[in-house]
């Protein structure tokens, strides 16, 4: 009886509960490029699900640690998206997310509603650890030798096939270098594709090698990156070019190469007719060719494997110490949005003109009383004045004495670093942002790039701010659940690429330089200024859909003071504008990008400057907080 009782209590339950939460959905979620992660860095989660049951829509969200007790700003982020799944269906989804630590994990979680149907927690002391991941697309396993070449840095060398390539930039955030070989890039979707030439561009690097298969080359999406004609195939005895680069024997031995001829770049080794080993600049990336299969003998007993290798990653040696250093959060005080506080943005009156309101407040107060104690009889007048005076004053305080900003809910400021990337199509946009509350609340943040990688956050001020925030990447990027006690700052660092709104084209001859400056964007570019051999030009205000022409000529135009810093003769040649803050907030982004240098440093490159009077990084008008902000265009000239 006992038994059977508990049997109708269950089926019950069971029978109250929807079909579609009911547990029938099972997930799995694998860390990192087959499980091998890069901490500091943002990495790629990949999640499978499959439902076994009725229909379910749902949100997949994983969770990150992030930041240190002992700063002062932990805090959790989890991305999320929303998901729908038929009866039946299996779906592949992927995050790129932000992990410096190993001490929490990651956790994955699907829900809908406030049920949960699954759930996952990933260690990160069981994924594979590595200061450097190479990914292999080849057809062989031949690149596992790296993991031993590099001795002062960790190498995990990472085989996949080009389905499993990031869909967005941020996925390649852990990736050192791409290697390809016998392996096309046509079967990329249009979204790896563009994935691939932004990470190129924000700084990575891709090796192209030759094998058998040397039509795979001159496909066109390869063809259109490598620094070379590729012709075919040639068979050769030796190659005492690599002798003579690397002074090491190479056995004289018919073998393979692929015959090519360089259109642009740089030669290792070989000459321009016949390149063996060939690399050229992509933005602040690089594209190699190498004319040869590492695979085939004798590479892979040559001596000086090793150091050709060295030559194709050039890893460096040396760690950058301002970014790690502004990533733990040693540099807070030093960021842009805490110098932009410690100038007047806010819009308060000045100290003469409250002075000035006072004592025309008192004195007429004091005229009453006074006339008050003369008249006792007439009492009742004065003391109607009086009431008129306090009146008017409080009245006419709230237009001329108000600071408008703090009768906001939230003060939000974007201050964004735009650099044009020659040649590559894309920008690499620098965020740094400022959330400042009088009143407290909760806030959301709406960025024009889907694809934005969150580098550090932290709060300053007298109240605290929530430790948990949520990302959702549903088609744009927003960040929600950013809480703010009153009087309490959020800063944030974020990094971005977008394609270019200006386009620059540089053309040297013999007195100098002929430039073409194109705006392709929706905003005017203001103050455009081109530092040449120490020399300032001025190219004034570029319209959308604009395009200007200059020739530069340094000898005919007179030098600024070489000592000077270059901050400091751009903020004076910025375009004037009515609002003092907007010179601040020049004034702060000058600083940050060009630091302690002065003209004779910085103009050893030519470059231009200019100026977008408005943010770049959040969407100008995003609900009742409108950012307020400017963006600085830089753009280094390739001569």
């Amino acid at each position: 009886m006992y038994r059977l009782s508990l049997w109708c209590i269950l089926a019950l339950v069971f029978g109250c509960v929807p079909g579609s939460v009911v547990a029938q959905v099972t997930m799995e979620a694998r860390l990192g490029l087959q499980g091998v992660l890069r901490l500091g860095k943002w990495n790629v989660v990949t999640v499978q699900v499959h439902n076994l049951g009725g229909a379910v829509m749902g949100t997949l969200g994983v969770r990150t640690w992030l930041g240190s007790e002992a700063r002062g700003d932990f805090h959790t982020t989890t991305f999320t998206r929303p998901v729908e799944l038929p009866p039946g269906a299996r779906k592949r989804f992927t995050f790129a997310v932000p992990i410096s630590g190993i001490a929490d994990p990651v956790e994955v979680t699907l829900r809908t509603g406030e049920t949960v149907l699954a759930q996952q927690r990933l260690d990160l002391r069981e994924a594979l650890h590595a200061e450097q991941v190479i990914v292999g697309l080849t057809q062989d396993v031949s690149l596992d030798f790296l993991a031993t070449v590099f001795t002062k840095t960790h190498t995990r060398v990472v085989y996949l096939p080009p389905s499993e390539l990031p869909q967005h930039w941020s996925g390649y955030d852990s990736v050192s270098a791409v290697v390809v070989k016998g392996v096309s890039l046509q079967a990329l979707s249009v979204e790896q594709n563009t994935a691939l030439h932004e990470w190129l561009a924000n700084g990575g690097t891709l090796i192209a090698a030759g094998d058998s298969q040397y039509t795979l080359l001159t496909e066109p999406r390869l063809r259109t990156l490598l620094p070379v004609e590729v012709l075919g195939l040639q068979q050769v005895e030796g190659l005492p070019a690599f002798v003579a680069r690397y002074d090491v024997p190479f056995p004289e031995t018919p073998m393979v190469v692929v015959r090519a001829r360089l259109t642009r770049g740089q030669v290792l080794v070989g000459t321009s007719d016949a390149p063996l080993l060939v690399q050229r600049r992509f933005g602040k990336g690089r594209v190699v060719f190498l004319a040869v299969d590492y695979a085939m003998q004798p590479f892979p007993s040559w001596q000086g494997r090793g150091a050709l290798w060295n030559d194709i990653l050039q890893t460096p040696e040396n760690v950058d110490f301002a970014r790690l250093f502004a990533e733990l959060g040693m540099l807070d005080e030093t960021h842009p949005i805490m110098k932009l506080f410690g100038r007047p943005v806010l819009d308060f009156p000045s100290h003469l003109t409250i002075v000035g309101y006072l004592l025309l407040y008192c004195g007429l107060l004091a005229v009453l009383f006074w006339r008050m104690s003369k008249h006792q009889e007439r009492c009742w007048r004065y003391w109607g004045g009086v009431v008129v005076v306090i009146v008017v004053f409080a009245l006419s305080a709230l237009s001329p004495l108000l600071e408008r900003g703090l009768n906001q809910p939230a003060l939000i400021f974007d201050v964004t670093t735009m650099e044009l990337l020659s040649e590559t199509g894309y920008a690499h946009l620098q965020g740094h942002l400022g959330v400042f509350s009088v009143r407290g609340g909760q806030f959301d943040l709406a960025f024009q790039q889907p694809e934005t990688i969150l580098r550090h956050t932290f709060t300053r001020g007298v109240g605290k701010a929530g430790k948990d925030l949520e990302a959702s990447i549903a088609g744009s990027f927003t960040l929600h659940n950013i809480a703010l006690e009153p009087w309490a700052l959020r800063v944030f660092s974020t990094e971005s690429m977008a394609p270019t709104p200006v386009q620059v084209i540089v053309q040297p001859h013999a007195a100098g330089l002929t430039i073409q400056v194109q705006n392709r964007g929706a905003l005017p570019l203001q103050g455009a200024t081109v530092v040449y051999q120490g020399k300032i030009f001025a190219l004034g205000a570029v319209a959308p859909g604009e395009a200007v022409f200059d020739d530069l000529y340094p000898t005919l135009r007179n030098a600024e003071s070489a000592q000077e810093m270059t901050w400091r003769v751009l903020l004076k040649r910025r375009p004037a504008e009515a609002d003092t803050r907007i010179a601040y907030l020049q004034e702060v982004l000058l600083q940050q990008y060009f630091g302690d240098k002065r003209l004779a440093e910085a103009s050893e490159t030519p470059f231009l400057a200019g100026w977008l009077l408005a943010p770049a990084t959040l969407v100008p008008a995003s609900a009742a907080w409108p950012a307020q902000g400017v963006t600085l265009v830089v753009s280094r000239l390739t001569l």
